[in-house]
């Protein structure tokens, strides 16, 4: 038996410009284990909002347009579904914390209304008392002191780590299995930080649901994460257990994510190894490996490198023909 809950396979999505339709994911796949988290990591723009978005189908319409492949929860295809079945699984079965709090509320209605309306779509055999207890219980789990007080605040008298503890409430409401996290803690500081991360993992812990965390810390992922997908100009370029990245990175992009972090030990008048160069334009993304005019040693046998991924060691995925190569030099 599979312990897969999500599994996303050769996604492609597109959005339809003044200029023609523009590929933003090209064949992105990968899979979320139950009761595990997944981090999908990258720098801006490199396409892991429109990833989350596709799954929870909120791509801006009509503009985003998923082009092929498929997005399983269980065994449904999120991508064909429509009208109930899909209201029924998104924010119900599978829940999403977005990137900015002050955004993801609605500034001109208290706390306890919003909170309240998803007991009202997700949860109509509840009464009026029985939503407000839940709403009070739930918002005592995420930390949030007098609870029953903060119902008739607004979301501007509240802090921004009070903020996001409302909306993972607001997402944990139904009891999800999946939770998707679209850098939660990006607008916190470091201890809010710490004490988001503790949080969520103490909610898995509970309640056994699978999380899909995106985010560009990789010291997030590190503290956070079981699997990791490192995505490059919307294509996954290499996959793994965070483990085996830290230790055995196998693709010169993820190679250079890490050598960006800083080091305790780091000479402090040293500069940080930096990628050199800039990612294309989704209108000159180069042929071949996306990642050429930026990688140390591209050369042009790289223009005929595909988005298949090669098979490292069991578990361990990478999309760069010369991997071995490079490792061995």
């Amino acid at each position: 038996m599979t312990d897969t809950i999500l599994s996303v396979k050769d996604l492609c999505v597109s959005f339809d410009t003044e200029i023609g339709l523009l590929n933003v994911l090209d064949h992105v796949s990968f899979k979320l284990r139950k009761g595990k988290t997944l981090g999908l990591v990258g720098e801006s723009g490199c396409g892991k909002s429109v990833t989350s978005m596709s799954i929870m189908r909120l791509l801006p319409q009509p503009a985003g347009i998923i082009t092929k492949g498929e997005i399983k929860y269980n065994d449904m295809d999120i991508i064909k579904l429509d009208g109930p079945l899909l209201r029924e699984i998104r924010g119900n079965r599978i829940a999403m914390i977005f990137q900015e709090p002050m955004t993801a509320l609605n500034p001109v209605q208290t706390i306890g209304k919003q909170i309240l309306e998803v007991y009202k779509l997700h949860r109509q055999e509840l009464n009026k008392k029985q939503s407000l207890d839940a709403c009070i219980e739930l918002l005592e789990r995420v930390g949030i002191p007098e609870p029953s007080i903060r119902l008739s605040e607004y979301p501007h008298q509240l802090s921004g780590g009070m903020r996001q503890r409302i909306v993972i409430a607001m997402a944990l409401a139904c009891k999800p299995d999946i939770l998707i996290a679209d850098e939660p803690t990006t607008a916190l500081d470091v201890t809010i930080q710490a004490q988001i991360l503790d949080l969520m993992k103490s909610l898995q812990e509970e309640m056994g649901m699978g999380i899909l965390f995106i985010t560009h810390d990789l010291g997030v992922i590190a503290e956070l994460c079981d699997d990791i997908v490192v995505m490059y100009a919307g294509r996954v370029v290499e996959k793994t257990s965070v483990v085996e990245l830290f230790s055995n990175p196998k693709h010169p992009y993820s190679k250079g994510l890490l050598n960006s972090i800083p080091r305790i030990n780091s000479v402090k008048t040293k500069r940080l190894p930096t990628i050199d160069g800039q990612v294309p334009s989704l209108a000159e993304m180069p042929k071949g490996c996306r990642f050429q005019n930026r990688c140390p040693h591209a050369e042009p046998s790289c223009e005929d490198q595909s988005h298949q991924l090669s098979q490292v060691s069991n578990g361990h995925h990478v999309n760069c023909h010369k991997w071995d190569v490079i490792n061995h030099a």
